[in-house]
């Protein structure tokens, strides 16, 4: 099922914002999931379906790290 263009948006928005270390560990995942060769510049281009929303917010989610909830996210500033 295609994803329509703001969640696609969204989705790259959420993409930038990572961490490096965890942006390249989904980017490695994402293209070994869904058979995107190393040839492909980018992953940006490719996530166009419910499947490839649904699989990167599973990842995100199995790769939160666990902070008290009184410690802040540290910023990437």
């Amino acid at each position: 099922m295609p994803l329509d263009a703001e969640t696609i948006q969204h989705l790259h928005s959420t993409l930038r914002a990572l961490p490096r270390p965890l942006l390249e560990s989904l980017t490695r995942a994402f293209r070994k999931r869904f058979q995107v060769p190393e040839a492909a510049a980018t992953i940006a281009d490719r996530i166009n379906q419910k499947c490839h929303h649904d699989w990167i917010e599973t990842f995100l989610v199995s790769h939160r790290e666990v902070r008290p909830a009184d410690q802040p996210q540290a910023s990437s500033d």
